[in-house]
């Protein structure tokens, strides 16, 4: 009898634990243009932390990320998945004459570049959280949001780590190509389905324009998977993949020790 309490007490410690590990919180941000946009923030115990910014792809919302954002919170890196301006729950603006509805079936190129500033927003408010270590954070971008993610370095080239996963050359008026050309040694991976053909050929022809600006140390940087499986679909639908990006990215955002000084 004392071995079944023991025992059961075991297990509820470690539900208890795992229940821990699972924690998340709604969080709700204003862009500079008065955007509400809303996300879940997976904050992990001991600090200072890495983390990593969660974009999702066109017509989805951050829930598309599934049992991503806890496997990074499980391994000791904060997440926070928002939803994209005129998806999910991003969907007003608030405006002189009252709340705007925002749809991304009306949106104007405009609107999309105006994406950047979810991005914006989102990494200011993770680097201001305790317990983050804000020259720790990366972002994780899926289809539209990795193109997305790719514009956004034009702007911060602070970034401590990038994945894109399933880019294009162009989606909605986001190009990549001349990010790439001009993207500095930022630690990068890219993932891609070989017959996902528009995402395929676009992660080449990036890899080429890579190569081209000098950055050709690192071999590893294009991940080929087999399938047809688009953005995060492919965290879901190939086996190793979260594993290889997570353990990327724990290595990738560790802290570095200073070098000594002479």
């Amino acid at each position: 009898m004392l071995r079944n309490w023991f025992t059961l007490t075991l297990v509820l410690f470690a539900a208890l634990g795992s229940a821990e590990a699972q924690v998340s919180r709604p969080v709700r941000l204003t862009t500079a243009d008065d955007v509400g946009i809303a996300g879940v923030y997976y904050p992990v115990a001991s600090g200072p932390a890495p983390a990593v910014l969660l974009l999702h792809g066109f017509e989805r919302n951050h829930t598309e990320w599934d049992i991503f954002p806890t496997s990074l919170q499980r391994n000791g890196i904060a997440a926070l998945a928002i939803d994209l301006r005129g998806h999910g729950e991003s969907t007003r603006r608030l405006t002189a004459e009252g709340p705007e509805l925002m749809d991304f079936h009306r949106f104007t190129p405009r609107d999309y570049q105006d994406m950047l500033l979810d991005v914006e927003v989102a990494m200011d408010w993770l680097a201001d959280q305790p317990g983050i270590d804000k020259d720790r954070i990366g972002i994780v971008g899926s289809s539209l949001g990795a193109n997305v993610a790719m514009r956004y370095t034009l702007f911060n080239e602070d970034l401590a780590a990038l994945v894109l996963i399933s880019p294009g050359i162009v989606y909605k008026d986001l190009r990549t190509d001349d990010a790439m050309q001009k993207l500095g040694p930022v630690p990068l991976r890219i993932a891609v389905s070989r017959d996902d053909p528009f995402a395929f050929e676009s992660c080449k022809r990036l890899m080429e324009l890579r190569k081209q600006a000098g950055h050709t140390s690192d071999t590893n940087e294009l991940i080929i998977c087999t399938g047809y499986l688009h953005g995060a679909d492919m965290l879901r639908g190939v086996r190793d993949l979260p594993t290889i990006l997570i353990d990327w990215l724990k290595q990738t955002l560790s802290r570095t020790p200073a070098a000594p000084t002479k």
